[in-house]
């Protein structure tokens, strides 16, 4: 899942969240070579990550590398938004769904201590008064929740952030079960991969009632303290919160850092380079020795396939899911284990080349960066993949923050004359009017760069009823009628998903052109 935003609207902004907290991005395909040449040296990461910061791709970022012999390396570039300190191995990022191994590893060291089964129905962790859905007498188990097979959606339809800028602080146990107790399966159990982080906080929080203990402090005794992770945790330290990287806006704007309590299992550990280089080297360790017990035999488990996900037009890939870990088989010569994650002001991954044992981390303190920091990973394990374009949203909106509406004007139609030098699609412009309207207050440029995108992408009904948003917002009402009438008229020959919406926008324009009068 990639986020695509439209009209970003409080609404409909659950749907956002959701997707943010893993941008679920497909993983390239490597090379058929099962073993490549070292690490690139430090300076060329350096100059690399200085590239992306540059292009406005990320604000700062630091890079974790760990090779074959054991040698570890962090590289950092950028914006700490610390004023204390710079970015290092020790700065402190959110890591989103990175966190969902760490729950896959938890179900595996209870499964290892007969606490819990991986073939146990969810029911039976939950109080006996919350209704759990079941489908054709098949009841969700913690093997479908672990593997994104539950047919629980990426989130309940009563998750309604009270604060857009700390969406899941809110969100209740008793909403949780709320939601449960009413909601009805659209297909079995086990039958089908569906990335749900709703699904996976669940399942942190039925471990955690299992144990009798909060899924943090659970973690923390189990995972992260025996894994020498001494700077991770939910709960900001005073040390974690002194060495706190500031997140960051696609566009430079600043973050409010995330509170996940309900959900935590999901997506709520902080934590540091290099941590998780350490967290790297004991899962790639897990598959040396053959071990029979303790947290080492846990770390196998989780990261052995357990199902398939499903490819293009549903066909089988070779693709597969462990507990919450994802593998990439292709080539089978070249196991790669990875997940990636993202919150409202960061974005991270780790990547772990299982046969050649390296790995690389990649923390970021801007949001939806993946586009840029994944294929960084990958060049890093294996030099003929490519690495990515600059965004062109990030682009425009630096040049508005440092030469006004003029200079993002210039910026945008310069890239377009090298359209193969950067990434776009009609998105990247809506994103930048929205952030001129909201965060800018700039709305007569949102106006001239929504006209830019009606002119780029005429056909799309999306941009036209952007355009139609940005007029009626400066008072030019007619103007925005037909914006919006063009908009309906594209998506009915269309057939667009969207186009209910864009009929209620034109009905409200003609309700205020009807009062103005």
């Amino acid at each position: 899942m990639t986020i695509v935003d439209r009209k970003m609207n409080i609404s409909g902004a659950w749907v956002h969240f959701a997707r943010v907290l893993l941008a679920f991005v497909p993983l390239l395909v490597v090379s058929q070579a099962s073993a490549q040449a070292g690490f690139p040296h430090d300076t060329l990461v350096q100059a690399t990550i200085r590239d992306m910061v540059k292009n406005h791709q990320v604000a700062g970022v630091v890079v974790g590398i760990l090779d074959s012999d054991g040698t570890r390396r962090v590289v950092a570039y950028g914006n700490s938004g610390n004023s204390t300190r710079p970015l290092d191995g020790e700065s402190v990022f959110e890591i989103g769904s990175i966190t969902k191994t760490i729950t896959g590893i938890l179900l595996a060291d209870m499964v290892r201590r007969g606490e819990v089964q991986l073939t146990e129905p969810l029911a039976r962790l939950l109080p006996p008064g919350v209704k759990v859905p079941d489908r054709n007498g098949k009841p969700i188990t913690l093997l479908d929740l672990s593997t994104h097979h539950s047919g629980l959606p990426p989130m309940p339809s009563n998750f309604q952030p009270g604060n857009p800028e700390n969406p899941y602080a809110d969100y209740t146990v008793g909403q949780v079960y709320e939601f449960l107790s009413g909601y009805q399966l659209s297909r079995d159990p086990g039958s089908a991969f569906d990335y749900s982080n709703f699904g996976t906080g669940l399942l942190g929080h039925a471990l955690s009632l299992r144990a009798g203990k909060s899924y943090e402090a659970l973690v923390a005794e189990r995972i992260l303290r025996p894994l020498g992770m001494t700077r991770s945790g939910i709960t900001l330290t005073p040390e974690m919160a002194h060495d706190l990287a500031r997140g960051h806006k696609m566009f430079g704007d600043t973050a409010s850092n995330w509170d996940i309590p309900t959900l935590a299992g999901a997506g709520a550990l902080r934590s540091t380079a290099n941590d998780m280089l350490n967290f790297a080297a004991a899962n790639l360790d897990a598959f040396g020795a053959s071990p029979r017990a303790g947290l080492t035999a846990s770390l196998r488990d989780a990261q052995t396939a357990r199902r398939f996900i499903a490819g293009e037009n549903g066909a089988v890939s070779r693709d597969s899911v462990g507990l919450n870990w994802i593998i990439n088989a292709s080539p089978a010569t070249r196991r790669l284990v990875w997940h990636n994650g993202g919150t409202g002001g960061y974005s991270s991954v780790i990547i772990l080349d299982v046969a050649a044992k390296r790995a690389v981390v990649v923390l970021t303190n801007t949001e939806d960066a993946h586009r840029s920091i994944q294929p960084l990973a990958f060049n890093l394990l294996d030099r003929t993949v490519p690495l990515a374009q600059p965004r062109l949203a990030p682009l425009v909106a630096g040049a508005y923050r440092s030469g006004g509406l003029e200079a993002a004007i210039e910026r945008n139609r310069s890239a377009r004359l090298t359209p193969d030098s950067f990434q776009y699609t009609e998105d990247d412009l809506n994103r930048v009017g929205y952030w001129l309207m909201r965060q800018q207050r700039q709305l007569a440029g949102a106006v001239e760069i929504f006209r830019l995108n009606v002119e780029a992408y005429p056909e799309s009904p999306n941009t036209h009823d952007s355009l139609g948003e940005a007029l009626a917002s400066i008072g030019k009402l007619k103007e925005a009628r037909a914006a919006y009438a063009n908009a309906v008229a594209l998506a009915e020959k269309q057939n667009a998903p969207d186009l209910a919406e864009y009929r209620k926008s034109l009905e409200s324009i003609d309700e205020r052109l009807r009062t103005s009068r």
